[in-house]
């Protein structure tokens, strides 16, 4: 895959998974500079259709909400709101204390408690995730403005899974941005055993009514997975090692 915004060769390591950022048990991390770069080219998407500015961002499939996290850090500018969903209520405690860190009120109490372990610890990892709390720290307070940050639990390929929170979005979702299950770490629910249908064409068709008149699907699979639903049309298809990146729009 080219890459358009994130050309230039930097470290990412202010981002990684228990850092600053917190890790969540069975999950994984996703690579904050092709995050970024997925993310900057649904913006582009967006823009050209005339929608700029306070996008809502949703995740439906966000695990520890470390890919939404160091989302709404580095592009939180643009951003009015983030919303992130799983199924497994083990990961949403750790979800909601990332994104708590989007803000600056939930950076500073993570900094303060970096700072307390390298304090009573004198540990270099310590001192390294304090300096770049502080980094991060900045970004956010450069923004300038508070993003509102939601965390629910849902099944987004069942049909008689509901949340009263993503109900009041129907129709607002600016941006879907998800890294579905594959392989052996995660795993969909089991609300897709006994039938046919694939659990991303699920999880689109159970997106619809999410979303704006102008919005964008960026969906990370595994190779072999099918993404698509016949609501959608596709924008484009990016390969990137064994995974693919699939851009999405609804149909006319």
């Amino acid at each position: 895959m080219e890459y358009r915004y994130e050309t230039e060769q930097r470290s990412y390591e202010d981002y990684a998974s228990g850092r600053v950022l917190l890790n969540a048990q069975g999950t994984t991390a996703f690579p904050v500079r092709l995050a970024s770069e997925i993310y900057q080219q649904g913006k582009a998407y967006l823009a050209g259709k005339g929608r700029t500015g306070g996008l809502m961002l949703y995740d439906p499939c966000c695990g520890g909400a470390h890919l939404l996290t160091s989302i709404g850090i580095r592009h939180g500018g643009d951003l009015s709101r983030i919303i992130g969903t799983d199924i497994d209520q083990r990961v949403l405690e750790v979800a909601r204390r990332n994104l708590s860190m989007v803000n600056a009120d939930g950076m500073m109490q993570r900094l303060a408690q970096l700072r307390e372990l390298a304090q009573a610890y004198d540990k270099a990892s310590h001192k390294e995730a304090v300096v770049s709390a502080e980094r991060l720290l900045t970004l956010i307070e450069q923004r300038g403005h508070v993003i509102e940050v939601q965390c629910d639990g849902y099944d987004t390929v069942s049909p008689t899974s509901s949340s009263e929170m993503l109900d009041k979005l129907n129709g607002k979702v600016d941006f879907v941005f998800t890294d579905v299950p594959y392989g052996d770490i995660v795993q969909w629910s089991e609300a897709e055993d006994g039938d046919n249908v694939d659990p991303i064409a699920k999880m689109l068709g159970n997106l619809v009514p999410r979303l704006a008149p102008i919005s964008v699907i960026a969906i990370v699979a595994d190779k072999k997975q099918k993404v698509e639903h016949p609501a959608y049309r596709r924008l484009k298809k990016l390969k990137v090692g064994k995974r693919q990146v699939v851009f999405l729009e609804l149909e006319a």
